[in-house]
């Protein structure tokens, strides 16, 4: 069986929804493959402990645009301030949203939660829309990508073991870090670092956290607490080997040395919830662009967990290629037009180095132990804290506000920027 469509999403994560939720203004056919069974389950609530994201503000901005009447908050928790610091250094760098001039920096999120919110959303949009014309192959996998004159043709197979083949002018792989479609076509990667873990767990604490998240560097690893509701946090633990062994450690034991390393700003911790351990990527692919594909999200990019900026730097990716995709139909252009992903290409690509960068040498700088260094280093931290124009510059890139933003991240749906324009 054959079909055809103008454009194939690869990969139906947070990333892949949202875009085809970003497209549905324009008038094209989308076709959306996820291995994974999607759960279309009616819960409004997910019961179950998941992984917390964090999401910048402008983040928030972007999926309050997608998600018009659905109170995204309802499920979030606000974070206020930020406290980071290093143990046993005298200095500390503090960012305030009442400085900032916005009621909340961005918010934590349970990471099921923001995906039942979106699978939802996709479901009432393909009932309701009169321009989308969807069509997505779940579960079921690419096996082959082969180039054509007029685009792509992706190889696919169903649970039930059949073949089809879907031929589409664009093709968009948003299918995460081990991405089959970087597989498929050989598509390298640049990697920046290995052999670093990353355990995360929720923490009940005796006292509320004041929405209050922080960034703690020690000599066992980075410590990130994001407040969550109740008197919860999320606990990211990022570091080496040493990360393997807090799964044998007891629940005491792992509390009393997490308390230990941090102190008491949370309070006592009383409680750890579930835990998962898994390996840090954090890489650029080699190519993100060749005429009729373009590599989204993970699949282009991968972040070490550190300033929690992996997701916010995707739907900044995403809301930018949308804008592209929406001035090109608007243009006439042929989605096969290597001018397409260049153009998207060029908005993104420094910035995505410069994250990439700063989350490389920010992990590195709190490892170091060299004197001079660490004097430079503690010295930057009381800077950061005192000089308000630094810190407004660098607090504004990680709330993901700073510069040209594209109508999605300035919170505005292009339907509604199309009302006001003819108005």
């Amino acid at each position: 069986m054959n079909q055809d469509c103008d454009i194939l999403i690869i990969g139906a994560g947070i990333v892949g929804v949202s875009l085809v939720l970003a497209l549905s203004h324009l008038p094209l056919r989308i076709a959306l493959i996820e291995q994974v069974p999607i759960n279309y389950s009616t819960d409004s609530i997910v019961t179950t402990e998941s992984k917390p994201i964090a999401l910048n503000y402008g983040s928030i901005r972007l999926l309050q645009s997608l998600l018009p009447g659905i109170d995204l908050l309802a499920y979030a928790n606000p974070i206020k301030s930020v406290h980071i610091s290093k143990q046993a250094c005298f200095a500390a760098a503090r960012i305030n949203a009442k400085e900032m001039g916005v009621s909340a920096l961005g918010y934590v999120v349970p990471a099921a939660q923001l995906g039942l919110v979106l699978t939802k959303a996709l479901l009432h949009l393909t009932k309701v829309s009169k321009l989308i014309n969807f069509t997505i192959f779940n579960p079921a996998q690419c096996q082959a990508l082969l180039k054509t004159r007029q685009g792509w043709e992706a190889l696919v197979t169903t649970k039930k073991g059949e073949l089809q083949t879907v031929s589409a002018r664009l093709v968009i792989a948003a299918d995460g870090s081990n991405s089959i479609v970087r597989k498929l076509l050989d598509i390298g990667i640049k990697e920046q670092k290995e052999g670093q873990m990353a355990l995360v767990t929720t923490i009940k604490l005796t006292r509320h956290h004041c929405h209050r998240a922080y960034q703690r560097f020690t000599d066992q690893g980075v410590l990130a607490f994001l407040p969550l509701l109740e008197n919860k946090v999320g606990l990211v633990w990022t570091g080496g080997q040493l990360i393997k062994a807090l799964q044998s450690l007891t629940e005491s034991d792992f509390l009393a040395r997490l308390q230990l390393l941090f102190g008491y700003r949370l309070g006592r911790f009383l409680e750890r919830g579930a835990s998962t351990i898994y390996p840090i990527k954090s890489f650029i692919a080699e190519s993100q662009v060749q005429p009729g594909l373009i590599l989204l999200g993970n699949a282009a990019h991968t972040l070490s967990p550190i300033a929690a900026q992996g997701l916010n730097l995707a739907l900044q990716d995403m809301a930018e290629l949308v804008d592209v995709l929406t001035k090109s139909f608007a243009a006439k252009k042929d989605l096969v037009d290597p001018c397409i992903g260049q153009t998207y290409l060029t908005a993104r690509l420094d910035i995505q180095e410069q994250l990439l960068k700063f989350t490389e040498n920010l992990g590195g700088l709190f490892k170091e132990t060299f004197g001079p260094l660490t004097l430079i280093r503690n010295s930057g931290l009381l800077a950061f804290d005192l000089v308000f124009p630094l810190k407004r510059n660098l607090s504004r890139r990680l709330m993901g506000i700073h510069g040209r933003l594209p109508p999605l991240v300035r919170g505005v749906g292009y339907q509604q920027e199309k009302e006001y324009v003819e108005i």
